[in-house]
């Protein structure tokens, strides 16, 4: 398969015999779990996967791009978490060193690029070097962001492409060659903003016009992590024009990409203590309101990376992620078929991911304790607020060590765990009075070193209150507001209504 690189594999000393990949010696490895919190790991020594397709991006699941404040914070969570596997010996750290075909960061403000993890100890980069590796609309704006206006985010990067200019190829970190390697490419930002909701639209656009332009009968999927403003006057940092914003940013990214993902901040802060990943240093980096609540969001990108781990590594290694491996498209695809038929529209709208994870610690396991289970990841641990009853179906994964799967997965092959997630209580495969049904795969994996068994999902298009407030905002201030805001909105909203008439269930043919 790869006969560039048989001299290089097979000439020279048999790497197996050499001291310093520790062939000779074992691996003790903690119980260190994704997203629970310990104190540190008893490892004596790991073995770390050789394979010279490790530092090879062709097939790794994802192309990350952080973009604005939030992207940028988002990102460097990721990277420290990635950094703390590896420092303490994990062999889990595979899941991000085989995951990530390449990342980025890209910002309207240098001084919140200057700040973070990828600019100071991922690069070393000086100011000068962030302006033309970095920034967004280069030798345009004074590089102070772009406040609360998302058209000025828009503004600045299709600025970066005026006359035919290709920052991709002649400036920005972010490599072309890696893009297209992925399997998919993952934006994440905030739709509070300006940055974040405005450019990250037009920048998935020039990827596929100036970078992804190969004639492909199936285009490469395109994924939104997106942050949601906060809700609640307890959590209403910025406002009417927050809401603004998000209904606009949802909308333009929802033309733009596949499929978002939608964090809540609210959702990220109640389960924080039960999902926390171990991230050395976050609080170096990270604004100190947002160092908790990022660790949940980085846990679910891990998990849902951790299902195409690369399967190239030795069987008989100390690690092995076993099981099924489901493409990223396979997580959006499936109820992209059930969308209405309508000559008229002009674009199909992204399908809206709502994230889930939740954990069971017990010595064995029946139908009573996955009902647990369920009831955790769908109601306690949701990432975003919605209704579980309202959604199209989804997609979900057990993960845990093996004895634990080898008991959960005779329940997985003999359908009981879709049952129980088609159930009346969590996802009410039966409450459906259209002709499509409620479908739900399960997937499983095999994890080593780990204690407990998790279960990630995604329910695609359920009824989502933080997204309906925002729509019902915009409505009111598109009949009855008089001002730019409101004819910003109106110039919008013919691209708004296509994304929510495929919310909640009853939009389902």
């Amino acid at each position: 398969m790869y006969p560039d690189l048989v001299e290089d594999v097979f000439s020279g000393p048999d790497p197996a015999e050499s001291p310093e990949n520790g062939a000779s010696t074992g691996a003790t490895m903690g119980t260190e779990d994704p997203i629970e919190t310990d104190t540190g790991i008893d490892t004596i020594a790991s073995e770390t996967p050789t394979d010279d397709h490790l530092d090879d991006a062709y097939g790794k699941k994802w192309y990350l791009i952080g973009v604005g404040g939030a992207g940028n914070n988002i990102l460097d969570a990721i990277l420290l978490r990635r950094d703390t596997l590896e420092e303490n010996h994990e062999q889990r750290a595979v899941i991000w060193n085989g995951g990530l075909a390449g990342y980025g960061a890209l910002n309207t403000n240098v001084s919140e690029l200057e700040q973070t993890y990828y600019a100071q100890e991922e690069h070393g980069y000086s100011r000068n070097d962030l302006l033309p590796n970095c920034i967004i609309g280069f030798g345009k704006h004074d590089y102070a962001g772009a406040g609360f206006r998302w058209d000025l985010g828009r503004d600045l990067i299709e600025a970066d492409f005026e006359d035919d200019a290709n920052p991709f190829q002649e400036r920005w970190d972010i490599k072309q060659q890696h893009l297209k390697d992925s399997q998919a490419i993952m934006f994440i930002h905030s739709v509070t903003k300006g940055t974040g909701c405005g450019a990250t639209p037009v920048l998935a656009d020039m990827i596929r016009e100036r970078v992804l332009d190969d004639d492909f009968v199936v285009q490469k999927p395109f994924f939104s992590s997106i942050v949601l403003p906060s809700r609640g006057r307890r959590y209403a940092d910025f406002g009417g024009r927050a809401k603004v914003n998000g209904i606009v940013g949802l909308t333009r990214a929802s033309k733009a990409v596949d499929a978002i993902i939608p964090f809540d901040n609210q959702r990220l802060d109640s389960v924080k203590s039960e999902i926390h990943p171990r991230i050395n240093r976050l609080d170096e980096y990270n604004p100190p309101q947002y160092q908790e609540i990022n660790k949940p969001l980085v846990a679910f990108l891990e998990a849902f990376t951790m299902s195409s781990v690369p399967q190239f590594l030795d069987r008989e290694a100390t690690m092995s992620i076993m099981g099924d491996v489901f493409d990223p498209a396979d997580s959006f695809r499936p109820v992209q078929d059930k969308y209405q038929v309508d000559p008229e529209r002009e674009y199909t709208p992204a399908v809206i991911l709502a994230p889930v994870l939740g954990r069971m610690r017990a010595d064995s396991f029946d139908r009573s304790k996955l009902e647990i289970l369920a009831r955790n990841a769908l109601f306690q641990n949701k990432l975003a607020e919605f209704d579980p009853t309202t959604s199209w179906g989804g997609t979900f994964l057990l993960y845990g060590p093996n004895e634990k799967m080898e008991e959960i997965s005779k329940l997985v092959n003999d359908g009981v765990v879709s049952e129980i997630l088609a159930s009346d209580e969590f996802l009410d495969a039966d409450g459906t009075n259209g002709s499509e049904s409620i479908d739900i795969h399960v997937n499983q994996l095999v994890t080593p070193y780990l204690d407990d068994v998790y279960l990630w999902g995604t329910l695609w298009n359920p009824e989502m209150p933080p997204l309906e407030e925002m729509y019902d905002h915009a409505k009111k201030l598109k009949q009855e507001g008089n001002s730019e805001q409101a004819d910003n909105i109106r110039d919008v909203w013919s691209d708004i209504e296509p994304l929510f008439s495929c919310l909640g269930r009853e939009n389902m043919p």
